[in-house]
């Protein structure tokens, strides 16, 4: 039976300190000094009835020996590390998010001894000093591995709270969406301003980025084989099987996103455009590629020297110190801060707005439906050949002339576009 005995006087808190006995699971017996907010005993009573608690979860074969908790949350993280199972990139940024933030403030604390307090405090400072994208993937992965811990007997509890549980402080209203959503017009300006800055390889990026929904990292990776431009009954398609990614400093091809390969229908008007495309790059084994027809690459100068300018436009210029001259380039009005990956979301909102089936919208995306609605609804071909026709139908409007209303802004001044 459980009980309580003195242990030696604590001169700053000028009391006698107490530890609880308790019958481990194999019948010896161990000993616990503090609580779990990490707080001596100071009386015989506190550390017996502590003890007892622990000897009810070794009869309900619930028990977590607080000895194992006092592994450092840095050994924790090497053991952590060893067995996650998850992509390259993710892989990435979990050890950079561990390395810059979280192991800095608490590598050197024992696992049992990180209070939900004491986090949630830890968290306050990081949403002041961070953006809430950022902040929220750093508590993600704090969140997974305390999870884990916990799984691994290492503590009882995950000290970091879930998304889910109770509102904490202050009433914060849910973040407005401001990303911005391009309409099938305003995506064929854009394409037309990539067509005068780099030519048709652009052009046809930016509008089967649209009409696909596809990211920009799998369109990179397909090859020009995965083209199945002749429509023999079930659609002219893009098959995305992969994904290409830096992987340690090097462009590489790997799975698709959540293994989300998948075979895409398209609307006859792309399959002629990606025939164009591929007549013309004849040479590549790729069907996206650099202007110049390399591999196709899309790191930060692409975003400023290229996607930028194509949405915001940018100044022309005479030749400057070998440079050669170049055109200017007009904005698109109503699309200032579109980014590339609006695209996809872009397509997500067409596709809802003409009222296609979920599980055919969803498996275009490259999502799984959850719960019961995925497991008794599939795509059809003709939910596919529908997706196809409507998207057909919203290209050959875009094409349209507008005459009621400008589309484009006035073409920058020169020093407003100096560094692209």
């Amino acid at each position: 039976m459980a009980y309580g005995e003195k242990r030696g006087w604590d001169k700053k808190a000028r009391k006698w300190r107490y530890r609880g006995r308790y019958k481990l699971p194999d019948g010896s017996w161990g000993s616990i000094s503090k609580d779990d907010n990490g707080q001596p005993f100071y009386t015989e009573r506190s550390a017996r009835d502590y003890a007892h608690g622990l000897e009810a979860d070794v009869r309900r074969k619930t028990f977590v020996n607080p000895r194992d908790g006092r592994m450092p949350l840095a050994e924790w993280v090497e053991v952590w590390l060893e067995t996650i199972d998850v992509g390259p990139l993710s892989d990435k940024e979990y050890r950079l998010r561990l390395r810059n933030r979280i192991l800095p403030q608490w590598g050197h604390i024992a696992v049992g001894d990180i209070t939900p307090h004491g986090v949630a405090a830890w968290e306050k400072k990081l949403r002041q000093e961070f953006s809430k994208n950022y902040a929220d993937n750093v508590i993600s992965t704090f969140r997974t591995l305390m999870a884990d811990a916990v799984t691994s007997k290492l503590r009882g509890d995950n000290p970091v709270a879930s998304r889910t549980s109770g509102r904490r402080g202050r009433y914060k209203p849910k973040p407005k969406d401001t990303r911005v959503i391009a309409t099938p017009r305003q995506v064929l300006l854009i394409a037309r301003n990539g067509l005068a800055m780099h030519g048709l390889n652009e052009y046809a990026l930016v509008i089967a980025t649209a009409y696909t929904g596809l990211r920009i990292g799998e369109l990179a990776a397909i090859h020009r084989d995965q083209l199945e431009l002749d429509d023999t009954g079930s659609g002219a398609r893009i098959h995305a099987l992969h994904q290409s990614q830096y992987v340690d400093g090097k462009f590489t091809q790997i799975d698709a996103k959540y293994d989300s390969g998948r075979g895409l229908i398209i609307p006859p008007f792309l399959a002629e455009l990606l025939r164009e495309v591929m007549e013309q790059r004849a040479g590549s084994e790729w069907a996206f590629t650099a202007p110049k027809g390399g591999r196709l690459l899309r790191g930060g100068d692409w975003y400023t020297d290229t996607w930028h300018p194509m949405v915001k436009g940018r100044a022309s210029r005479g030749v400057v110190r070998g440079a050669k001259a170049r055109a200017g380039i007009r904005p698109v009005l109503g699309v200032d801060g579109l980014l590339p990956h609006g695209l996809r979301h872009s397509h997500k909102v067409w596709l809802d707005e003409d009222g296609h089936p979920r599980v055919a919208v969803e498996e275009r995306m490259g999502h799984a439906l959850q719960g019961v609605e995925g497991i008794y609804s599939h795509t059809t071909l003709a939910m596919e050949l529908k997706i196809a026709d409507m998207l057909q139908g919203r290209w050959e409007q875009s094409l349209r002339p507008v005459v009621e209303r400008r589309e484009y802004g006035p073409l920058p001044a020169p020093d407003s576009q100096a560094s692209s």
